[in-house]
C-alpha cells in the first residue's frame, strides 16, 4: 500500500486549517485537581470494643512468661538444628497445604 501526500511542502500556520483543538475556548481553564499525597493514601485500623474486651480477656488467662519461655524453647530448638529434618519439613509443607496458604 502507497500513500500519497496531498501537502508535499512544509507546514505553515497559514495553510493548516482550524480545528477543534485550535478553535476559541469558551470556559477558563481550570487546574487539576491535586493527587492524594501520601498520607491521604495509607491504611488505617480500627480495634472494636469487643475486640479490646475480648484481648484484655485472653491476656489475663494466660501469664505473661509463658509465650517468652515457650518462644525461648522453640528458638533453642530451632538454633540446635531440632526443625532441620525430612520428616519436619515434610509435616510443615503437608500443614501449609491443608491450610491453603500456599
Amino acid at each position: 500500500m502507497q500513500i500519497y501526500p496531498k501537502h508535499t511542502g512544509p507546514l505553515r500556520p497559514e495553510t493548516t486549517r482550524n480545528t477543534p483543538i485550535d478553535s476559541p475556548v469558551t470556559s477558563p481553564i481550570r487546574p487539576a485537581a491535586p493527587a492524594p499525597s501520601s498520607a491521604d493514601r495509607s491504611d488505617k485500623v480500627e480495634i472494636s470494643n469487643a475486640g479490646r474486651a475480648l484481648s484484655a480477656r485472653s491476656d489475663s488467662l494466660a501469664p505473661a512468661s509463658a509465650g517468652a519461655d515457650r518462644t525461648s524453647t522453640i528458638r533453642g530448638r530451632v538454633l540446635n538444628g531440632a526443625y532441620d529434618t525430612l520428616e519436619v519439613v515434610d509435616a510443615v509443607a503437608r500443614r501449609l497445604l491443608d491450610s491453603g496458604d500456599a
